[in-house]
């Protein structure tokens, strides 16, 4: 009961990430757009960088790279005059005075802006981005599962319980599409679709549901010869009825068990196309195409593809043990002694 209630709280954090919009909620900065492209390009993890705050409320980093050092951060502004020079990026920029917000003693008035996990080589914040993501990368994975469930549950029963014609027509569809690997499948539909994060989910979906329909005929064929479905049609009870009151609730844990082994493999393929560029479009977030733009600057950036495939990977273990856990609390046999 324990990995299952751990793996119970952990699904639920990544449900409440994923549909109830909690990550951009959290999200410190706007993931879409950055202050100052210039001054805020691929910083590293941990920078704070000073900035100075006009009157109209916008904000003006103070940063820039040193020439004669690469890779070193400066923070530089000064006053000349009526006028403040402050480092833009590579450049020197100057702002008068008094359009600037100041303190009591007549200062101008300096914030600090922190990038807990760096910025991207736009100068958006990379946490903001990978919270925003996280709706869009957990959402598409679970709402796919559950159509894949959805489908493959209504197949297999259809399958399991109709004739032989209807078993071996659903037999080849779900073979045909078990025959192709499943990424290629994806990527050859989406050049096709050219998906949103919807059409996204439909698409595993569709290429997910043959797997889960071969388990559920499996246990409708074992329970469709079974005494009770022979009581019901004595009865007079119609075949729908039969179907759906009495066959798939016995064939229910199995589903759902399968299903949450899923979610994993679904998040994991949703990354995988959209690093590719066949999921998500820009500039929307998601873990994978935040993967994707780190590939043009992974020297400079290592930190835009090693954060978000390390946060990719524990989500995927995270998911597995919650999985694993519902399976022990379905399946009461599997549970150790």
């Amino acid at each position: 009961m324990g990995r299952a209630r751990t793996g119970a709280l952990a699904a639920a954090g990544i449900v409440l990430l994923a549909l109830g919009g909690a990550g951009p909620w959290l999200a410190p900065s706007d993931p879409l757009h950055s202050i100052d492209s210039a001054a805020l390009r691929l910083l590293p993890p941990g920078t704070v960088v000073p900035a100075l705050i006009r009157s109209d409320g916008k904000q003006l980093p103070v940063a820039g790279r040193d020439s004669d050092r690469p890779g070193t951060l400066i923070t530089e502004w000064r006053a000349e005059g009526d006028d403040v020079v402050y480092r833009r990026g590579p450049r020197w920029k100057s702002v008068p005075l008094e359009e600037l917000q100041r303190d009591e003693a007549g200062r101008p008035r300096v914030i600090r802006l922190a990038f807990p996990l760096g910025t991207d080589r736009l100068g958006r914040d990379l946490l903001s981005r990978l919270l925003t993501g996280a709706r869009l990368s957990l959402g598409i994975g679970i709402f796919g599962v559950a159509g894949a469930t959805l489908l493959g549950g209504l197949i297999g029963l259809v399958a399991g319980l109709g004739g032989r014609l209807s078993d071996a027509v659903l037999g080849r569809i779900g073979d045909s599409i078990l025959s192709v690997p499943r990424i290629v499948l994806v990527m050859a539909l989406a050049v096709l679709i050219r998906p949103g994060p919807w059409v996204l989910a439909l698409l595993l979906a569709v290429s997910g549901w043959p797997s889960l329909a071969r388990l559920v005929r499996a246990d409708v064929r074992s329970l469709s010869g079974s005494e009770m479905v022979a009581s019901a049609r004595a009865a007079g009870a119609e075949r729908w009825r039969v179907a759906f009151r009495h066959v798939l609730p016995h064939a229910l844990t199995t589903l759902v068990v399968a299903a949450g082994l899923r979610v994993g493999p679904f998040i994991l393929l949703e990354g995988s196309l959209s690093f590719l560029g066949f999921g998500v479009p820009p500039p929307h977030p998601s873990w994978g195409n935040i993967l994707g733009e780190g590939r043009d600057v992974l020297i400079d950036g290592w930190w835009i593809t090693a954060v978000p495939g390390l946060l990719l990977g524990l989500t995927v273990v995270v998911v597995n043990a919650a999985a694993d856990g519902l399976r022990d609390l379905m399946e009461p046999r599997r549970r150790p002694a």
